[in-house]
């Protein structure tokens, strides 16, 4: 009979310690999840190249060592169809607008990361 008084002590134990771990468990998953499900856009988390209000180009924010500056010239690829390249080029920035999402994973007053950069550029000629 000792050995039946150890093992319900033990569940007890378990029982009191497990339930909260599954519970806070649980809720981090189904935050997981919401996170997850969140509806995206196609250039959501990147850098886009516009030209009159014409998306010419992503880049992965991951990917963006720096952004480039008003008056700077970068040389976009475009798209390739049927042999033909279309949009790509030289192009000079006129201006960026940066958008934020709030981040509340990190440890600060009114965290921020940039979700989409957009560059506005004109054809170089």
């Amino acid at each position: 009979m000792n050995w039946i008084k150890f093992l319900d002590i033990v569940a007890d134990v378990v029982t009191i310690v497990g339930i909260p771990v599954l519970v806070v468990a649980t809720g981090k998953l189904y935050q997981e999840y919401r996170k997850a499900r969140e509806v995206k856009f196609v250039s959501q988390d990147c850098l886009e190249f516009n030209e009159q209000k014409t998306g010419i180009n992503l880049v992965p924010l991951k990917m963006v060592s720096a952004f480039p500056r008003p008056g700077d010239a970068v040389f976009l690829p475009g798209e390739t169809h049927d042999g033909k390249n279309y949009g790509g080029g030289e192009y000079e920035v006129e201006k960026l607008a940066f958008t934020f999402d709030e981040a509340p994973e990190i440890a600060q007053p009114c965290p921020a990361i940039p979700s989409k950069v957009v560059a506005y550029v004109r054809k170089r000629k």
